[in-house]
């Protein structure tokens, strides 16, 4: 078991900086999340195949499904430093709308996976703690604290927009207008990298207004909008 730990290691600084550079829930897509779990699906049923023809023990099963539970808990790590390093990096709350279905939605999905994180250390409360139940129920967890810290609807503060896991600068804002009442469309450059040509696109974001916060966002984005004109002159 102290090899197992000890092997977990390298896994756990990988997942870290794996989760803290690389994971971008924002932009994940249906296509790269079918390829992510045909991927996993694959390794599954080979290592089935292995262990069922005896060419793979239980123990070195148990010690690959150990690591791979460490690497993602190492993520899960990286990937929460990220979340709280970009929503220092933002500033204060100046706006957001208040639904109270998105606003506790991540609360209830973080809650539920911590719970059930400590059950899977705990095992139904018989304590046996062994590096497969420690590294999966850290990892559900560490991503249930990750869950706390995602924005559904876009969170306007004084340095940024946070929204899901992405920051976008006030200094990429570009204008505003007013699709109804109680709906408004920001407008955003955006940097795209194609074939070592980066280009600029417009971007754009809708947000929901609370009924009669109309001014007060009005006011917020006509202050951000003078500002980056003072920036461009």
């Amino acid at each position: 078991m102290t090899l197992v730990y000890l092997l977990s290691i390298p896994f756990l600084m990988l997942g870290y900086f794996v989760g803290r550079r690389y994971i971008q829930l924002h932009a994940i897509t249906l296509r790269n999340t079918l390829q992510l779990a045909s991927i996993i699906t694959a390794f599954y049923i080979i290592a089935m195949l292995l262990f069922v023809n005896g060419f793979l023990s239980e123990s070195l099963a148990g010690t690959i499904i150990s690591l791979f539970y460490a690497f993602l808990s190492g993520v899960s790590v990286g990937k929460l430093y990220s979340q709280l390093d970009k929503k220092k990096a933002a500033g204060y709350p100046l706006y957001s709308c208040k639904n109270v279905v998105l606003h506790f939605t991540p609360l209830l999905v973080g809650s539920t996976l911590i719970i059930a994180g400590f059950l899977r250390i705990g095992w139904a409360f018989d304590f046996v703690i062994t590096p497969i139940r420690l590294f999966s129920g850290a990892s559900l967890v560490l991503f249930g604290l990750v869950s706390f810290t995602l924005y559904i609807t876009p969170n306007i503060r004084t340095k940024s927009i946070l929204i899901i896991d992405q920051a976008i600068d006030w200094k990429t804002f570009l204008d505003y207008n007013w699709l109804s009442e109680d709906e408004v469309q920001m407008i955003f450059e955006k940097k795209v990298h194609k074939s070592n040509n980066p280009s600029q696109i417009k971007s754009v974001i809708n947000i929901q207004v609370n009924p009669g916060e109309r001014v007060k966002l009005e006011r917020i984005l006509a202050m951000k909008k003078k500002a980056r004109y003072k920036l461009n002159t």
